[in-house]
């Protein structure tokens, strides 16, 4: 009696891992446009709240986004540049100033804008901080570290920057630092380029377009598969 072939279940099995694959990246699509819908909900709903005057007592937390104001003095002994920063295509920096709190030694980041790369990072630029006791207001933001090659943290005075990670500066710091960076009012006197990203309701868009592409992916991948498989069982019949 003929014996009759059957089909493998290798090629079954990738199809089912690919599949698998696909619309797992779908999910994680949607699940990254429900953070950005939260996020953009927090950020009008907080930009439109009280502003917060900061002390030397510690800001609670989920202040993000609100507006706050403070009064005391640059500390240009701790200032920074944040590489990596572009503005409208060019490369540049962003200038971080500690701010000290009036009547107390805790100090808040202050934001003070963008400036450009000019020459190489050898020769970094130097702005100046101003002087003198003053009011100030802007933007509470909750920066995250982002992806780093730097083996350590640098020093707290040093001049340049390639991530931002607070809670590890405050533990180098020889003050306390308020957890939040308070970026600079746009008319605010002292700053620089200050167009601060807000999250944008068309990235919610985005990130449900690549869902849907995903799982149209999956969808097609399966009917390819089917097919395939079809015309082969054809074959071994």
């Amino acid at each position: 009696m003929e014996s009759r072939k059957v089909l493998r279940p290798a090629p079954l099995i990738v199809a089912m891992a690919a599949v698998a694959i696909l619309v797992g990246l779908g999910v994680w699509q949607l699940d990254r446009a429900v953070q950005k819908k939260h996020l953009l909900s927090e950020f009008t709903a907080h930009s439109r709240e009280l502003s917060i005057r900061v002390t030397a007592q510690p800001l609670d937390p989920d202040r993000a986004y609100f507006p706050a104001h403070a009064r005391g003095e640059f500390d240009s002994a701790g200032q920074f540049l944040l590489d990596n920063r572009a503005h409208k295509g060019q490369p540049g920096f962003h200038v971080l100033t500690p701010f000290r709190i009036n009547d107390s030694n805790v100090h808040i980041l202050v934001d003070r804008g963008w400036i450009p790369l000019t020459g190489t990072r050898e020769t970094l630029p130097r702005p100046q901080s101003p002087n003198g006791m003053r009011e100030i207001r802007g933007q509470l933001a909750a920066p995250t570290p982002g992806f780093t090659l730097e083996r350590e943290a640098p020093p707290f005075d040093a001049p340049l920057r390639q991530n931002l990670d607070l809670a590890g500066l405050a533990n180098l710091a020889p003050y306390p630092l308020q957890p939040y960076v308070l970026r600079l009012g746009p008319d605010e006197p002292g700053g620089f380029v200050r167009e601060w990203p807000a999250p944008a309701s068309l990235s919610v868009s985005r990130h449900q377009a690549y869902a849907i592409q995903w799982f149209v992916m999956a969808v097609v991948f399966i009917g390819v598969f089917v097919a395939l498989a079809r015309r082969e069982r054809r074959k071994i019949v």
